[in-house]
């Protein structure tokens, strides 16, 4: 499975991954879904940490066009940035769809992540407009795996 290899690289960030899913309130499995599909655990990053054409930082490629990235790409600091940016978007989805179930609310803010709170708005098309058009999808997918092998 393509993931094996993103959990070998990432084992050296998981006490940081447990702490940010902590300080956030998330599960750690699902940061490190998205650190997985962002950077393959920061093996697809280059020398200076950087992805997505410049634009994305970090191992949970946090966007430089939108944020202010804190720490360096593989400190605990950078994951927490990003695991902070992740429940904020999962908290707005929550607000902007107060009748969507808590699974939807998820996937709709991991999608949020990915490409904006303002981009969510079916159910049906939660992924339509991501990354691969299944962001959402893929990173759950990638949390279950993660979930199974000690996150």
């Amino acid at each position: 499975m393509a993931y094996e290899k993103d959990l070998r690289a990432m084992e050296t960030y998981k006490e940081g991954i447990i702490q940010a899913a902590r300080n956030n309130n998330l599960e750690p499995s699902l940061i490190a879904g998205i650190a997985s599909r962002e950077s393959n655990g920061g093996r697809a990053l280059d020398k200076d940490g950087l992805g997505d054409h410049g634009n994305g930082f970090g191992i949970m490629q946090v966007d430089k066009r939108h944020h202010t990235p804190i720490g360096g790409p593989y400190s605990n600091e950078h994951i927490n940035q990003g695991a902070t940016i992740l429940r904020n978007s999962i908290n707005a989805v929550e607000k902007k769809f107060p009748t969507w179930s808590p699974d939807l609310q998820l996937r709709g803010g991991v999608a949020a992540y990915n490409f904006g709170v303002s981009n969510v708005r079916t159910p049906d098309g939660i992924d339509r407009g991501t990354t691969g058009n299944n962001y959402s999808a893929d990173v759950i997918k990638r949390a279950e795996y993660f979930k199974q092998n000690g996150y």
